[in-house]
């Protein structure tokens, strides 16, 4: 378990993430009513120097937060025991690692839009004296209007106390230079061939020289593996555009030297006629909103010989959710537990295109078990394998989008049941007003499934939709969890 920070001004603090060397928290900064990702680095800063040089580069940061293409920093500094943080934009959209999966890569147009936003930033850096030293997927950011950003500047400092292969674990060595694992100074060089390696995994699932996990050698380190393929020329992508593929060869070339410029690298991306730009992660707000229904049931965009995009069908939604509130002025960041112990009715949901189209004859979610006799409702329970979730947000009224995490490590939410939707929904206040999910997601419901000693009365439960194209969109989930776990609960039928 990680103690909750103490920061003045910052309450409902909520863990979120944890990574090689920090963790991230969600608080609320009382005196703006907002809620911010507080990133919080394990490693202590013991002498004055390197306290300056972690204020002078967060500092910066801070300063080139103003560009497009960076994630918002509010302020930093150092707790009590010298652990520094920085306050940031909280980024409900995730990171990019969720567009590794195989199912949910974006287009190649999209990879190309995003490239060019990154390499502008990091341009704007590299001409400040500033180097990211540590981009990769996990470090760019989606904010709530799909807008992606580059977050963490400075942060790489914090790793030059350490060896070699510490740095390189830290840092993570499939994004890497092949500079990157010997001694050197870094340079702006670097930062290209990361943006290079990121775009190339967005496009592919993988880094240019990752190594398949069954084929790698248990006992050597995630640096060890990538050092020992080195030499391997980097494979072109049959699937992608020729033209792109040579600008992404180019900037990964294992010579510094002869890689082009963040400006360059920006140049030859947005020269390339791939298509339409697309603004951001989120379709445009004026797309109608029927092509949600006649979309195929891809997830968002996938990338394919052609370079279309097949968006998923729930983010059109979340879209449209967005414009609406925006309209009349609401603009609401919704995350936390709610008390589902009151079964006052609400509002029927009003009927309108959505990205979930109920079933009149429910059918066994895969690894469910039928609880409906104990609901009182069509109603199923488990799953058998756990899932777990790292964060639910909500941002604007739009569905939630959760943070998938694994079982086995750190996680807070878990999901223990799941049923059919009673008519569509776009937007989570729907969602949580539908009759079966207020019937199902229940307190009561969870402390059937646990051993006496786990029961407990202040469980926060959250409804989530379908999360991925494998998942039936005609049906909700039921999560619960109370601060961090390292190991799920185990449920068993409520019966």
């Amino acid at each position: 378990m990680v103690n909750t920070p103490r920061l003045e001004g910052l309450t409902d603090w909520r863990p979120l993430a944890r990574g090689g060397f920090a963790v991230v928290w969600e608080a609320r900064q009382e005196s703006l009513n907002r809620l911010v990702a507080v990133k919080i680095i394990t490693r202590k800063l013991d002498n004055p120097e390197e306290r300056d040089r972690f204020l002078r580069e967060s500092g910066a940061a801070g300063r080139m937060s103003s560009h497009p293409g960076i994630v918002t920093v509010h302020y930093a500094g150092l707790l009590d025991d010298d652990r520094p943080y920085l306050v940031m934009e909280l980024c409900t959209g995730g990171s990019l690692t969720r567009r590794l999966e195989a199912g949910n890569r974006p287009s190649q147009e999209w990879v190309r839009d995003l490239g060019v936003r990154i390499a502008d930033a990091l341009d704007a850096a590299h001409a400040q004296g500033v180097l990211h030293r540590d981009v990769k997927p996990a470090n760019v950011l989606i904010d709530a209007y799909g807008h992606a950003g580059l977050a963490d500047f400075g942060l790489a400092v914090m790793t030059d106390g350490m060896d070699l292969e510490e740095r390189l674990e830290a840092l993570t060595p499939a994004y890497a230079p092949p500079e990157a694992f010997a001694p050197h100074t870094p340079t702006a060089s670097g930062d290209v061939y990361s943006l290079a390696a990121t775009l190339y995994a967005l496009l592919c699932g993988h880094a240019p020289r990752a190594v398949d996990p069954g084929e790698a050698d248990p006992d050597m380190t995630a640096a060890q593996v990538v050092m020992a393929h080195l030499d391997d020329p980097v494979e072109r992508l049959p699937d992608v555009d020729p033209g792109l593929m040579d600008v992404l060869i180019e900037a990964l070339d294992d010579d510094p030297a002869q890689r082009p410029s963040a400006a360059a690298f920006r140049d030859a991306l947005q020269a390339l006629p791939l298509g339409a730009p697309v603004a951001a992660l989120l379709p445009q707000l004026d797309e109608p909103l029927a092509s949600a229904t006649t979309a195929p049931p891809e997830p968002v965009p996938t990338a394919a010989s052609t370079g279309s995009s097949a968006p998923r069908r729930w983010w059109p939604l979340l879209a449209a959710a967005v414009a609406l509130l925006a309209l009349v002025a609401v603009v609401v960041v919704a995350v936390g537990g709610r008390d589902r112990g009151v079964a006052a009715p609400a509002p029927e949901p009003s009927a309108v295109a959505t990205s979930a189209t109920p079933s009149p004859t429910p059918t066994l979610l895969t690894g469910f078990t039928d609880c409906s006799a104990t609901v009182g409702q069509p109603a199923q329970c488990g799953p058998s394998t756990p899932q777990c979730w790292g964060g639910v947000p909500s941002a604007f009224d739009g569905l939630i989008v959760a943070t998938p995490a694994r079982c086995d490590e750190t996680h807070v939410y878990q999901t223990f049941a799941a049923g059919p939707l009673t008519a569509p929904v776009i937007r989570q206040s729907q969602l949580d007003a539908d009759p079966a999910a207020k019937a199902i997601c229940t307190r009561r419901l969870v402390n059937a499934m646990l051993p006496a000693d786990e029961r407990r009365g202040d469980w926060e439960i959250f409804t989530i939709p379908a999360q991925s194209a494998e998942e039936d969109e005609a049906y909700f989930r039921c999560v619960f969890g109370r601060g961090e776990r390292d190991a799920p609960l185990t449920l068993r039928s409520p019966g």
